[in-house]
């Protein structure tokens, strides 16, 4: 290596030490597409990821917005001309909210596939919870090591759902692991994994692991949406601390719309004609456990699991949770004309079979390839 390029990214981090940073949006761009290059040192990577974080660049919009677009670019993209121009589906959160709840997004977007939704999952496995995505479907028979960018499009096709496991989509980010991992503390690179489905996408949801990034998360949704595919998102803070809707208390919802504009509301469980469940009666277990439970949710097999018409017995609590966030993404998407139909649209798809149907599917179309 030269001693040019030792030095490579040292502009960058001395402009990061200014007062104030003068640091901009492009100049992330370029350090990043250096990086993803493999040109700087992992001491360069490491003080650059570090003084970004310290100076909090990293968690402002047009930051994040170009981070997402500059990661895009080294992705392993779909072919335009193999997906749906009307976009996709996506309910995913950024983790980190230390609440370890149930796989409810996972859950959620299968019943969503089942609702008729074609539904591309963007996720990876567990790094702060006790239960990943990954974790989960790899309990429920998925081998994603077959889902590639070529194959996606036809997968939901066949299935209306495919969960896109993030290392395969996005090898650049395999240059920065030893160090984030040596570093030990979190960079711009733990709040970006939501934004960067390589899909195009025409609605999802976001949950993000404190207030003060959703208001940024939704800044930056919107900054997207005027460089690129039109999507309609809802960031989601549950203000108990969560990254999801949430099944007890006020979830607030920064909605951004086509245009950009965003509009902020509160929801809560009684709004989706829902009781309200502590976090504690929602938690993970392994994934083997929470395969086996989603998987008696989607099968209607066990009483203790199975959907109550009768008021007066209550679902599961991990049953309202589900119901709750896939309600929120029918909503989102636009096939549900409010909070409570979303949830009576999501109850018809798991008990008419549709959302079991929908996994078995998937499961067949991976194994096709």
């Amino acid at each position: 290596m030269s001693a040019s390029n030792k030095n490579i990214l040292t502009p960058y981090i001395k402009s990061l030490f200014l007062e104030p940073p003068n640091l901009t949006p492009t100049d992330l761009a370029t350090v990043l597409k250096c990086i993803f290059k493999r040109i700087p040192t992992d001491i360069q990577v490491a003080a650059f990821l570090t003084a970004l974080r310290m100076k909090g660049l990293d968690h402002e919009p047009e930051y994040i917005a170009a981070a997402v677009s500059t990661i895009l670019e080294f992705s392993n993209a779909i072919p335009r001309e193999l997906v749906d121009s009307n976009g996709y589906i996506d309910i995913v959160g950024t983790g980190g909210d230390g609440q370890n709840t149930f796989n409810v997004s996972t859950s959620s977007a299968i019943i969503a596939a089942g609702m008729g939704l074609p539904v591309c999952k963007h996720g990876g496995k567990a790094s702060t919870s006790t239960s990943g995505s990954g974790d989960l479907l790899g309990c429920l028979g998925v081998d994603l090591s077959k889902v590639n960018n070529l194959n996606v499009p036809e997968i939901v096709k066949r299935s209306n759902f495919c969960f896109l496991f993030a290392p395969t989509f996005h090898p650049g980010m395999a240059h920065v692991a030893e160090v984030r991992s040596q570093l030990g503390v979190p960079s711009i690179f733990n709040i970006l994994g939501p934004l960067i489905n390589p899909m195009p996408l025409r609605a999802r949801i976001l949950g993000v692991y404190s207030e003060k990034l959703g208001e940024r998360y939704a800044k930056a949704a919107s900054k997207l949406n005027e460089d690129g595919d039109a999507t309609k998102t809802m960031v989601v803070f549950g203000e108990i601390g969560l990254d999801e809707v949430s099944p007890q208390g006020t979830t607030k919802c920064w909605m951004v719309e086509r245009d950009g504009t965003i509009n902020v509301q509160y929801i809560s469980p009684k709004d989706f004609n829902l009781p309200e469940h502590t976090i504690s009666e929602v938690k993970s277990g392994t994934p083997a456990e929470n395969a086996t439970t989603l998987y008696h949710i989607l099968c209607q097999d066990k009483e203790e699991f199975k959907i109550s018409d009768n008021k007066d017995v209550p679902n599961h609590p991990i049953v309202d949770y589900i119901l709750l966030n896939t309600a929120a993404l029918a909503v989102v998407a636009g096939i549900a004309d409010d909070w409570a139909d979303g949830v009576e649209k999501a109850k018809a798809a798991i008990t008419n079979g549709a959302a079991l149907k929908s996994l078995e599917d998937f499961k067949n179309a991976i194994g096709a390839f």
